[in-house]
Formats: structure tokens, sequence, C-alpha cells
């Protein structure tokens, strides 16, 4: 059973994905965001672009096949909290895909390729997602828990599989989305 944060986390993660605002996502949807991380980072090699363009087509394979009840090819809000619920108790591979996403995501955002994230780097994953970046800093704040200004590609992987499964308030994926009402 999803709990209050998660709900909400998911709520926000499928608002971000409907790119068009019309309540349900499709693969056009999945396929914008892949273009936009490309538009953010004009230097992205071509090994980088097509494993960002087919891991999100795999993302989009695995909740159409999850979540599509009704075979329309696209997916409404219910179904994809409905997908995620189901996700989070029967097929964790539901949510390692989304985790498999997040890694890339990071790696795209990564200008200097060090596996690790600055400010400005998880700043261009939330303009990528249309999400305020002022929802960042407390996300940033969370993640970068020595203080030395960076956080690592994998942190931010467990971030967004936080984001979906976990119910601890404490946790940077709480505050992703902004701040934990």
């Amino acid at each position: 059973m999803i709990g209050d944060l998660q709900r909400r986390n998911i709520d926000a993660a499928f608002n971000t994905l409907d790119v068009t605002g019309d309540d349900h996502i499709d693969q056009d949807d999945f396929r914008v965001r892949a273009d936009r991380l490309r538009t953010l980072r004009p230097d992205m090699d071509d090994r980088l672009a097509n494993d960002l363009q087919k891991t999100f087509d795999a993302w989009w394979e695995v909740i159409r096949r999850a979540a599509d009840s009704d075979g329309d090819g696209r997916v409404t809000r219910e179904e994809f909290a409905a997908a995620i619920d189901a996700g989070l108790e029967e097929n964790p591979a539901y949510i390692d895909q989304m985790e498999r996403v997040a890694q890339v995501i990071a790696e795209a955002a990564d200008l200097d390729g060090d596996g690790m994230l600055d400010r400005s780097e998880l700043n261009l994953i939330y303009k990528a997602f249309d999400v305020d970046v002022a929802f960042s800093e407390e996300t940033f704040r969370r993640l970068d828990r020595d203080g030395d200004g960076l956080f690592s590609t994998t942190e931010w992987a467990q971030t967004v599989r936080d984001m979906f499964s976990s119910t601890d308030r404490a946790t940077a994926a709480a505050v992703a989305f902004g701040p934990v009402p």
C-alpha cells in the first residue's frame, strides 16, 4: 500500500512526465524528456545520447506494459500509481528500471564525467524535467551529507528509487518535489 509521501511523489513524478499536461503519459512524453536532457548538454557524445534515448524508451515500455490496463497506448495518473504500487509489491524489476533511468539522467547531467553531481548539475536535472529548481536546494543539502558540495550519481539513483519506495520524510527523496507538508 502506498503511503502519503509516496503518493505525493508519484503524483509529482507523473506531472513531470506528462509534458503536455493532458493527464496521461505516452511514448512521446518520454521522448520529449530525453530530448530535453540532450539539449541541456549540447556537447553530449553519441554514445550517451543513444543510451539516454534507449533507456527512456525502455522505461516507457516497462510502464506501458505494467500500467496501460486498457491498451490504448496511454497511461493515466491512476494507472501509473497502481502500477507503481503493484511494482513495489510484486515486481522489483519495475522499480529497478526507474533506478536505471535515474543513473543515465545523472550521467547526462554529470558534465565533467567524475561520477559526482554538484549543485549546478542537479539543477540541470530539475530544468530538464521542468521542476522548480528552488526544490533542488533542500534535496542537494540532504544528498551532500559530508558538505563537500558533491554527491555521487549512485546516490541520485537511490534517491529516485526512494521517491517511489520510501516513506521516510528525512530522505532527500522526500523533498525532491518540494517541502514535505
